[in-house]
C-alpha cells in the first residue's frame, strides 16, 4: 500500500536532515543535552521510514519498563504532531505503533533478552534497530541485537546508538572512536560507520532561553563537557581504579549477599542509588542495577528495591 502523505521539512532540525536517508549500517549519534538526538532518530526518522514502507524498527532500551515514558512517548508524538493518526494503530500493551502498511515499530528492553530472541514484526523482516542511551549498554548486548538483523528485506539494516558521551574509558568511545575522531570533530563517515556530534548550539531552534542559560552556566567541570560540549568525560579524583563490565544475568539469581545504596547528591550534583552483591569471600564487589541522576525519587527507589 502507497501512502501519499507530505512531511515539511521544517519540522526536522536541518543539522539531521543530511541523514534522514543515511543507509550506513552503523550510526552514532551522540553529543550533548538538548541536542534533538532522540527527537530525531526515535521519534521522526523512524516514522518517516515505516510511513515509506520496506523498514521495520526495534527501538530499545537497556530497561524496557523505561521505553514507555521515553520512546514510545517520542514516537506517538510524532505521530500526534504530524497529524498522522489515521495512518497508525498503536498498541499501549505491547507498545508498538503498526502502520497501515502493515510495517512496524517495536519497542523492548534488554533487559528481556528470551523476548528479543523471539520478536518478529507482523509484516517483512527487522530491518532497523534503535538504541537508546545506548551507553547503558554493553558490548555483547549489541553484539546479540546485530543478530536480529537478518533475513531478506530490500532495503540496507542499520543500527543505530543513541547517547551522551559519559565517560572516554566507556567501550563505545574504544571501539568506535580511537583513532577515527577527535573531540573538534563534527563528523566521521565510511561506508560501515557513521558518527555524529551535535550540541544544544545545533538545536537552538527547538529550545527556549532558559535551557540555552542551564547548559551554558553549568558549573561542574565533568557535566559541562559533557552535557553542553558533548564531549566524552574524563572523571577526576576516580576512587576504584580496578574494575570492569560484564553481563552478569546468569550470575544475579545467585547472589544471596544484597545490599543497597543511595547517595543523595548536594548542590549541583546528581543523586545515585546502586543495588550490589558483595562476595566476602572473593573480596569481590558485584553492582548490577543502580540509577544516576538529578533527584532519585521514591518511587525510583522502590522499582529498585
Amino acid at each position: 500500500m502507497n501512502i501519499n502523505v507530505k512531511i515539511n521539512k521544517n519540522v526536522f532540525n536541518k543539522s539531521y536532515l543530511p541523514f534522514l536517508n543515511c543507509n550506513t549500517r552503523t550510526q552514532h549519534f551522540f553529543g550533548g543535552s538538548s541536542a534533538g538526538k532522540s527527537i530525531f532518530c526515535v521519534g521522526q526518522r523512524s516514522i518517516y521510514d515505516v510511513l515509506k514502507g520496506g523498514r521495520n524498527y526495534l527501538i530499545v532500551r537497556n530497561v524496557a519498563r523505561t521505553s514507555r515514558q521515553s520512546t514510545f512517548n517520542e514516537v506517538c508524538k510524532t505521530i500526534t504532531n504530524w497529524n498522522l493518526e489515521k495512518y497508525f494503530k498503536i498498541n499501549k500493551s505491547d507498545l508498538s505503533a503498526t502502520c497501515i502498511n502493515g510495517y512496524q515499530i517495536l519497542f523492548a528492553g534488554l533487559d528481556d533478552v528470551q523476548k528479543l530472541k523471539s520478536l518478529t514484526p507482523a509484516k517483512g523482516v527487522l530491518t532497523d534497530i534503535l538504541i537508546d542511551e545506548a551507553t547503558e549498554t554493553q558490548e555483547s548486548d549489541i553484539k546479540e541485537l546485530e543478530k536480529r538483523l537478518r533475513g531478506k528485506s530490500g532495503v540496507k539494516k542499520r543500527l543505530t546508538l543513541i547517547y551522551n558521551p559519559i565517560l572516554r574509558s566507556h567501550w563505545l568511545y574504544q571501539n568506535y572512536f580511537v583513532g577515527k575522531f577527535k573531540d573538534d570533530d563534527k563528523k566521521y563517515h565510511d561506508k560501515n560507520l557513521l558518527i555524529y556530534k551535535a550540541t544544544y548550539k545545533d538545536n537552538l531552534r527547538f529550545l527556549e532561553q532558559d535551557d540555552v542559560d542551564a547548559l551554558e552556566n553549568e558549573t561542574d567541570e565533568y557535566f559541562y563537557n559533557v552535557y553542553t560540549l558533548g564531549n566524552f568525560g574524563v572523571m577526576g579524583g576516580v576512587i576504584f581504579t580496578n574494575w570492569r563490565t560484564e553481563d552478569l544475568s546468569e550470575q544475579i539469581p545467585k547472589f544471596d549477599n544484597i545490599r543497597n545504596g543511595l547517595d543523595f547528591g548536594f548542590s549541583q550534583h546528581p543523586s545515585a542509588l546502586v543495588r550490589i552483591h558483595y562476595d566476602k569471600m572473593r573480596k569481590k564487589i558485584y553492582i548490577f542495577e543502580g540509577k544516576y541522576e538529578y533527584g532519585c525519587t521514591n518511587q525510583d527507589l522502590a522499582d529498585i528495591l
